[in-house]
């Protein structure tokens, strides 16, 4: 009979075999890509992660006799720590069948999400993986598949943080797995995504690449240089994320005087409504330590979105561009606001607007595309919320740009101002136009014509300016801010709003 240690070392080869495994499929890691099980070391803290299901091998298949007996699958799979906080984690390793999808390999990643889902922790992913394994598809049931791991992450989403990391290829249901994640981070260069396969004469990675995702699609919500840089960023976004939705986003000490006054923010803004400002400086003069987690930064550029801290506590950010577009709302932009409003309603992240709008854009492309449809969505994001929600006014708010930045009519909590500040259905330009089309046209004389315009509009002006001084609950110094922010943070921090019962709302999607 055996001895325990014989036992443990015959164990402890096996396991040892089955990490040095590598399948024949295999490629050369890309100059700045990491292996599977290096991309876990360097997310999770030293010493933390421990693996689950090693030993488990990939089923065997006829139709495939090399796929089978292969260590793990595919996917290594586990729990461990980051910064001391407990997660679940999954890396799929593209040396082992090209990191394809078999039965055991989803039925790996889909008890990792059951378990996830009891302990009530979030899941990371790490995606590197040619698709489904078609063999394995023709040959065992689907009890186990990307169909399983989708219910799962559907279950999960708006109960536990969901982040996947594309970090190699990420094809066909693999890609619209990877896509239902909360957060989805790829990187330049090594990795890409899409569902059908290239049309002839089109690569794989020309056709998903990693900065149209960022930039034209939107599916990328943050864009790194390298595999290592992605993992530290994803470290980052999970510092500021509570570990599910029945408790608050974790708060941390800052050596950032919660009373600084900014003698900048006078000078950063003109009062000329038509020029252009960096409402990142804005964003970095009020915000701790001037840090600012950007989100879809490429995409729908006219709208600024991110997770920050001030005085410690998290907030999410929503800031119009005026920089790109004027800041105008965007079809684009509304889909990233209403997404982004809706995931920190869903885990407690207070939400602050800070609004420079000139309304929805106009122009015909917007409105054949659906601008009424994505419009909508915006809206009924905000209007449903119900955690602590602050708009600040840093100049202007007009026609439908009221409603994406939303006030008090809403179910918002403050509304407050910077001195300068235009509100209203449009600027006096554009209501002189419609209500005094007919008395413009009728005069004949261009010069006479240009004077009453004038006229007109400083008198529409004055009309709207008595409007606008009603409107905010106060108007703030530009330089207090930061402190009027965090002070508003801890006074709304216990806020409760219930909304009617009802199985789910019906949001135009």
């Amino acid at each position: 009979m055996n001895s325990m240690e014989e036992k443990l070392n015959e164990r402890t080869a096996a396991k040892a075999q089955a990490m040095a495994t590598k399948h024949p499929s295999g490629r050369e890691l890309q100059p700045g890509k990491l292996s599977a099980r290096e991309r876990i070391e360097k997310l999770v803290d030293p010493g933390s992660f421990q693996e689950l299901d090693l030993l488990l091998t990939s089923a065997e298949s006829e139709l495939d006799p090399s796929a089978g007996g292969i260590p793990s699958d595919g996917v290594i799979t586990g729990y461990a720590e980051v910064s001391g906080r407990p997660l679940f984690v999954w890396s799929q390793d593209g040396d082992v069948l090209g990191g394809s999808v078999g039965v055991i390999h989803a039925k790996k990643i889909t008890w990792l999400f059951e378990k996830a889902l009891q302990m009530r922790v979030p899941v990371v992913g790490m995606v590197d993986s040619i698709g489904e394994r078609a063999a394995d598809l023709v040959e065992y049931p689907r009890f186990y598949s990307l169909e399983s791991v989708c219910r799962l992450q559907v279950a999960a989403s708006g109960v536990i943080p969901q982040i996947v990391m594309v970090m190699g290829p990420c094809v066909g249901g693999m890609a619209v797995a990877a896509a239902m994640a909360d957060f989805l981070f790829m990187v330049r260069e090594t990795s890409y995504m899409h569902v059908a396969p290239p049309p002839e004469g089109v690569s794989g990675e020309a056709l998903g690449e990693a900065r149209m995702h960022a930039r034209t699609t939107g599916c990328c919500d943050v864009l790194a240089d390298t595999d290592s840089d992605c993992i530290e960023r994803c470290r980052k976004l999970l510092s500021y994320l509570p570990q599910h939705n029945q408790e608050s986003p974790p708060f941390a000490d800052s050596d950032d005087d919660p009373n600084r006054r900014e003698e900048r923010l006078l000078e950063l803004v003109p009062t000329n409504e038509r020029l252009p400002f960096d409402m990142h400086q804005v964003i970095s003069l009020i915000v701790d330590q001037g840090e600012l987690f950007e989100i879809k930064r490429y995409w729908a550029a006219n709208l600024i979105i991110g997770l920050t801290r001030l005085g410690g506590q998290v907030a999410g950010i929503i800031a119009n561009n005026p920089r790109d577009k004027g800041g105008c709302m965007t079809l684009d932009a509304a889909d990233k606001m209403a997404r982004f409003v809706r995931f920190c309603d869903a885990f407690n992240i207070p939400l602050i607007w800070l609004a420079d709008c000139p309304a929805f854009l106009p122009a015909v492309n917007e409105e054949t595309r659906g601008l009424i449809r994505h419009g909508s969505k915006v809206i009924y994001a905000n209007a449903q919320a119900t955690v602590p929600q602050i708009t600040v006014s840093i100049r202007k708010l007009y026609g439908g740009g009221g409603l994406a930045m939303p006030g008090t009519s809403l179910g918002g909590d403050l509304l407050v101002s910077w001195p300068v500040l235009a509100r209203g259905v449009m600027g006096a330009d554009g209501a002189v136009a419609i209500l005094y089309k007919g008395e413009l046209e009728s005069i004949k004389d261009e010069a006479e014509k240009k004077k009453q315009r004038q006229k007109r509009t400083l008198e529409i002006s004055e009309r709207m300016k008595l409007s606008e001084e009603q409107q905010p609950q106060d108007f703030i110094d530009p330089r207090d801010t930061r402190p009027f922010l965090i002070k508003a943070l801890k006074m709304l921090k216990n806020k409760k709003r219930q909304l009617p019962p009802r199985k789910h709302g019906n949001i135009r999607l």
